[in-house]
C-alpha cells in the first residue's frame, strides 16, 4: 500500500514539473499586422507602389493561411471631393513560411484618368486574413497631382569642337488644376553606352516655349554616349515640397569623335640672332589655350618655294630657334597647332626675317 502511494506521488510531481504554468493561450485570430512601409513614387502619370508583405499577426503569431492585400486610392487636399478609398489592386497574401519566398509586393497606378479635384493621391494597403478580417489600413503614401511636361519627342546630339551639343523641342505645360505651386524644368542626362553606373545629370534648365541647345563640355573624347531629357515639376504647398519627374524622352546615342583641330596660332614673330659664323632665327608666338593641345609645328620656306616643316617632333612651348638658316637669305615662317588626337590646325599668318 505504501509503495502504491509513493508511486502516485512521483507521477503527480512529474506531471506538475513538465506542465506549462499559467492559463491556456487562446488560438490566434490570424489577422495580419497592418502594412507600415508603403511607398509611392510617381514618374509622369504612372505611380509605382511597393511595401513589405506582413508575416506576423496582430497577436504575435505567424501568418499561416493565405489572405489578400487590398491597395486603395483616394484624393486629398483643398477641393478634394468626399469619397471612400477606391480599391485599385488586389494581391495575394501568402503564408509567412511559404517556400520559395514570394517576391515583394508591388503595384502600379495610372493618374491619367483621375477626375480633377484635390492636390494629392493618397494610397493605403489593407491586409485581410483568410476569413476577410483586417486590422485596418497601415501607413499612407501620397504623390502630388501637379502636371508634368510632355517628354521631348525630338532630341538631337552632335559632336562639336567644345564637346557634345544637345538640343530638344519644348512645349508649355498643361493647366495646373491643383492648389500647389509648380515650376517646370528639363534635366539633361548622360551615360556612357553600355555602362551600368547611374546616369549623370549634366544640367537642369528652366522650361520655356523655345528650342534649347546645350553643349556638354564634360565628355571624354572617343567614347560612345547616350543622352535623354527628363522634364521635372518642382512643386510646393500644404507645408510640403518636392520634385516629380515626367516621362523620359527617347534615348539618343552619339560617338564623341574629335575631328576638330585647335585654332591656328597667332602673334608669330621672327628675330635674327647669333654670330655670322653661327646664325639663327628666334621664333615666338601666342600660346594656344585648348586643354587637349599636344604641341606645335613650324613651317619655313624661301621665296617661290613650298613650305616645309622644320621640326622633327612636336614643339611643346610657343617658341622655336631655327639654327639651319644661311647668310644672305630671307625666310618665311608659319606655325600650326596639333591636339592629342593628331588634329592639326591651319597655319598661322606668315612672318619673315632675313639673315645678313
Amino acid at each position: 500500500m505504501r509503495l502504491l502511494s509513493a508511486l502516485i506521488c512521483l507521477i503527480t510531481l512529474g506531471l506538475t514539473a513538465c506542465g506549462t504554468p499559467g492559463a491556456p493561450q487562446p488560438p490566434s485570430l490570424g489577422i495580419p499586422k497592418p502594412v507600415g512601409d508603403l511607398q509611392a513614387v510617381r514618374k509622369g502619370d504612372q505611380v509605382t507602389l511597393t511595401w513589405s508583405r506582413p508575416t506576423d499577426t496582430t497577436d504575435g503569431a505567424l501568418v499561416r493561411k493565405p489572405g489578400k492585400m487590398l491597395l486603395s486610392r483616394k484624393t486629398a487636399g483643398e477641393g478634394a471631393p468626399l469619397q471612400a478609398p477606391q480599391v485599385i489592386a488586389e494581391l495575394p497574401l501568402e503564408p509567412a513560411l511559404k517556400e520559395p519566398e514570394p517576391p515583394a509586393p508591388t503595384a502600379t497606378d495610372s493618374l491619367s484618368g483621375l477626375a480633377p479635384g484635390g492636390d494629392f493621391a493618397v494610397y493605403t494597403v489593407v491586409s485581410q486574413s483568410s476569413l476577410g478580417k483586417a486590422a485596418g489600413p497601415g501607413n499612407q503614401a501620397q504623390v502630388p497631382l501637379v502636371p508634368t511636361l510632355p517628354a521631348p519627342v525630338h532630341v538631337n546630339v552632335d559632336a562639336v569642337p567644345l564637346g557634345v551639343s544637345v538640343s530638344w523641342d519644348q512645349t508649355w505645360p498643361p493647366e495646373n488644376l491643383t492648389h500647389l505651386t509648380a515650376q517646370y524644368a528639363y534635366r539633361i542626362n548622360r551615360r556612357e553606352q553600355g555602362a551600368t553606373a547611374p546616369p549623370t545629370m549634366i544640367k537642369q534648365i528652366g522650361a520655356s516655349n523655345e528650342a534649347v541647345t546645350l553643349v556638354d563640355t564634360s565628355i571624354v573624347w572617343q567614347k560612345h554616349y547616350e543622352y535623354w531629357i527628363t522634364p521635372v515639376t518642382l512643386w510646393q504647398g500644404a507645408g510640403k515640397k518636392g520634385v516629380v519627374e515626367g516621362a523620359d524622352s527617347p534615348i539618343v546615342a552619339v560617338f564623341a569623335n574629335d575631328v576638330f583641330p585647335p585654332a591656328a596660332p597667332a602673334g608669330l614673330q621672327a628675330v635674327y640672332s647669333g654670330l655670322a659664323e653661327q646664325p639663327f632665327i628666334d621664333l615666338s608666338w601666342t600660346a594656344n589655350t585648348e586643354p587637349d593641345l599636344a604641341g606645335y609645328n613650324v613651317y619655313r620656306h624661301t621665296e617661290n618655294e613650298a613650305p616645309v616643316k622644320v621640326n622633327s617632333e612636336l614643339i611643346k612651348v610657343p617658341a622655336f630657334q631655327d639654327k639651319t638658316v644661311k647668310p644672305g637669305r630671307k625666310y618665311f615662317y608659319s606655325v600650326s597647332a596639333v591636339d592629342l588626337r593628331g588634329n592639326e590646325s591651319g597655319k598661322s599668318a606668315e612672318t619673315s626675317e632675313s639673315v645678313p
